[in-house]
């Protein structure tokens, strides 16, 4: 049977209650909001204090590519291993030359370790083919060495790969005169022997170009230089490189963070 609702009149609403309501939903949110705010400042005190690499995600998507050789790969030939991983593109010679260098020095470091692996996979695969992929190593004076990967794939499957699944960047956007740019960005990331991607990866670029910023404005700014203090910035690439290696010895030492 329909309700008869023709007779029903709207329910008084009490001033006073409908204040102490209010007053409640308040205070509720700000509590709520208070300890947000604590726990982001206490985990971000915890991550000043605890330098251990973090884990990103783990890949648990097989990649497959053709390496230098024009062999198969495949990331499951990672596993057991202790990866550096940087993506590629042959048009940024310059852009790629920190990153492919400190690889090389670890490799050179390190030169009995067969735990180690050295992965680049390019985004660039139409102009990057498998020769100048070698080519590139043995530039590097690396050829010879089978710890080392530069991989080939399909673009879309590689630059999806690199972005959602290692989760590094390889474009950046910087300002210009006439306007923001994109440019490549050479990027170093761990990887553990159980696949984990790790936290943090390194720009040596960015760290390069703070340090050479911080100089000049030391000279040519002194004052400004005094107030910024830019002279904790002049050796940043050192501070990254020693950083670099700490990570490395965490990762060897199993000592990781969660999240």
């Amino acid at each position: 049977m329909a309700r008869n609702i023709g007779h029903l009149e709207p329910a008084e609403r009490d001033p006073v209650q409908l204040r102490k309501t209010g007053l409640a939903i308040t205070v509720i949110m700000l509590i709520g909001g208070i300890l947000v705010t604590v726990a982001y400042r206490i985990k971000y005190r915890a991550d000043e204090q605890d330098t251990r690499p973090h884990v990103v995600q783990r890949l648990t998507e097989v990649f497959f590519g053709r390496d230098q050789n024009n062999r198969a790969f495949t990331t499951e030939q990672l596993k057991g291993k202790f990866t550096v991983f940087t993506p590629l593109s042959l048009r940024e010679e310059e852009r790629m030359e920190q990153a492919l260098e400190m690889m090389k020095e670890m490799a050179q470091k390190f030169p009995d370790d067969d735990r180690l692996r050295f992965l680049g996979i390019t985004i660039d695969p139409g102009n990057d083919d498998l020769e100048q992929l070698k080519a590139v190593l043995e530039k590097l004076d690396v050829a010879n060495d089978e710890r080392w990967f530069f991989v080939q794939a399909e673009e879309e499957a590689a630059r999806g790969y690199i972005r959602h699944k290692i989760r590094v960047e390889f474009q950046e956007s910087i300002p210009s005169p006439g306007g923001p740019r994109q440019r490549f960005r050479s990027t170093l990331v761990f990887i553990d022997e159980n696949l984990h991607v790790l936290n943090p990866a390194f720009d040596l670029n960015s760290a390069r170009e703070v340090e050479e910023d911080a100089r000049q404005m030391i000279e040519n700014d002194p004052e400004k230089a005094e107030k910024l203090k830019a002279r904790e910035r002049t050796n940043d690439l050192e501070k990254a490189v020693e950083r670099f290696y700490e990570v490395l010895q965490y990762i060897r030492d199993g000592d990781l963070k969660e999240g």
